[in-house]
């Protein structure tokens, strides 16, 4: 009887963008974690992998500067299906991480560099080739700790049926544009319930706000255009073998108009697809 292929999950990414965190995840999905494996052993580690008798999930956990090696390697292995999770975060929340933990990053401590600053820099770098390889980008600047193991729970969780999975991240772009995204739509141009009293409040997670944005005859004639868009090019994506796609949806403050679109499309896609709904700047999201 052929045996399926080992999961392997390369988990690489900025210095303080939450591998730990993210190690912590795979832990709990049941995954062998195994935190800066050197890359020179991988082939004896994908040989040993390869006479087990049963199945199982890795979870490796490599640094930057060595991951694109570590990548090569493990892919010319058939026995095993290898993904790569890249976590970004702005600089600005990787120096204050930094600070409140006084740790020190591992560029300074091999004396590579002799500030924060320039380490972070030169990483970011060296991150540009290996954001290209990445199957999932996560970007957690905006994320607590246990929403951002929630969404990698969402992402990996190997009970739910093998396919694309869709993320639906609204946002406000008063708050930046999200780091994460693939596809990016604009929804600014929508009437906006925030000039409503009673809806200012609220959120797109509230009947009330929904019914208000879905039922204008400008979010209708958005919503059958977008819907003939991305029919097109979700169908393209499976076809090319992406394994996940993050939708951002922007307004002004990703209160209300955005909110309500991101709902709006992952309950029309979730009959076909895996679908997760993420919004990072509601009030209640």
């Amino acid at each position: 009887m052929e045996v399926d292929r080992y999961e392997v999950v390369v988990v690489t990414g900025m210095s303080g963008a939450g591998k730990t965190s993210a190690m912590e995840a795979f832990e709990t999905m049941a995954y062998r974690c195994i935190d800066n494996y050197p890359v020179a052993l991988l082939p004896e580690f994908g040989e040993y992998l390869k006479n087990q008798p049963t199945t199982g999930k890795v979870a490796l956990a490599i640094q930057i500067e060595e991951v694109q090696q570590a990548i090569m390697i493990l892919e010319n292995m058939e026995w095993l299906h290898v993904s790569v999770l890249f976590l970004d975060c702005s600089n600005e929340v990787l120096i204050k991480r930094y600070k409140e933990s006084r740790r020190i990053h591992p560029l300074m401590i091999s004396n590579k560099v002799s500030s924060l600053l320039d380490a972070i820099t030169v990483e970011r770098e060296d991150s540009n080739q290996v954001v290209k390889l990445a199957n999932y980008i996560i970007d957690t600047t905006n994320l607590k700790k246990p929403k951002f193991q929630n969404i990698l729970m969402e992402y990996y969780d190997q009970e739910k049926s093998r396919g694309m999975t869709i993320t639906f991240e609204s946002f406000g772009y008063k708050n930046g544009v999200p780091r994460d995204c693939d596809l990016l739509f604009d929804v600014r141009f929508l009437p906006n319930p925030f000039y409503i009293d009673e809806l200012r409040p609220l959120t797109g997670n509230n009947k009330e706000v929904y019914d208000y944005v879905i039922t204008k005859n400008e979010t209708q004639i958005f919503i059958e255009r977008l819907k003939q868009l991305l029919d097109y090019l979700l169908e393209q994506y499976v076809l090319e073998g992406k394994q996940h796609l993050t939708i951002g949806i922007g307004c002004t403050g990703g209160q209300h108009r955005s909110v309500t679109l991101a709902n709006y499309f992952a309950d029309y896609y979730k009959g076909k697809y895996r679908v997760y709904r993420f919004h990072r700047d509601a009030f209640d999201g």
